[in-house]
């Protein structure tokens, strides 16, 4: 496999923004006014109502054994299903990468080799090197961080400009950081099993009452592996999304 394929809202949250500013500059952040349901129930809430997307954009990764970058195009369905086309130079079709719950199909173009399996929860490998599941994968995507299900946070302070959520678990730990004018995880970090997580989100998009970051970076410290997603243009909740993909007869099966 080639380098090239292994690759404001505006207003108030609650009771604690005070006055009109659309940066944080003026905004009063308090976790007593703002229990800590409510702002995972926004955040939360942000999330669930962005059930598809398309974009343009790159993919930059680096990896001790590798890095690069590739142009591509995405159409998402939640929960499940991801088509992605990479562009080689001058526009060259390089392939495509089409995950669901249930298959992946990728296509290398330069090599006209076809890889396809079962998504595996242990770590997918192929068309972007780095140690995801499913679930990691589209979250990638999507700036998108998920609470821990039937937990509340054993801590809940305010960090700066945001507000900080703290879980603890048996085999590390999670910390999420809220930006009040968007109601996007600005930070996230995970230490512990099986690896280490951080990750940044920035350039918010909002349509509507939905807003995504533009800008999502991921860093595994444990292993030296770095994702970066840029889009250089967006929609949120399109109306048609085609997962249509072809393999040319030609290919040879991995």
């Amino acid at each position: 496999m080639t380098t090239l394929h292994r690759l404001c809202l505006l207003g108030f949250f609650g009771g604690f923004l005070i006055g009109c500013a659309s940066t944080t500059e003026g905004l009063v952040l308090d976790t007593d006014r703002t229990p800590a349901s409510e702002a995972i129930r926004k955040v939360s809430g942000n999330a669930a109502g962005i059930t598809g997307m398309s974009g343009t954009g790159s993919v930059t990764f680096e990896s001790p054994e590798l890095a690069g970058s590739v142009f591509f195009t995405i159409a998402m369905r939640k929960p499940d299903s991801m088509l992605i086309r990479f562009e080689g130079p001058f526009g060259m079709d390089a392939g495509f990468f089409f995950l669901s719950r249930s298959r992946y199909v990728m296509y290398n173009g330069m090599e006209n080799r076809v890889y396809s399996g079962v998504p595996s929860d242990a770590g997918i490998r192929w068309g972007i090197p780095m140690d995801l599941t499913v679930d990691q994968i589209l979250d990638a995507f999507t700036g998108t961080f998920r609470f821990p299900q039937g937990m509340a946070p054993s801590r809940y302070v305010v960090d700066g400009d945001y507000f900080r959520l703290t879980y603890r678990h048996s085999s590390g730990e999670e910390s999420f950081w809220i930006d009040p004018t968007t109601l996007l995880v600005a930070r996230y970090e995970k230490t512990g099993e099986p690896f280490g997580i951080r990750a940044e989100t920035s350039l918010p998009e909002e349509e509507g009452e939905q807003r995504m970051p533009r800008q999502i970076s991921l860093e595994f410290p444990d292993t030296g592996r770095r994702l970066s997603v840029y889009y250089s243009s967006l929609t949120m909740n399109p109306g048609k999304l085609s997962f249509r993909y072809t393999v040319p007869r030609s290919a040879t099966s991995q």
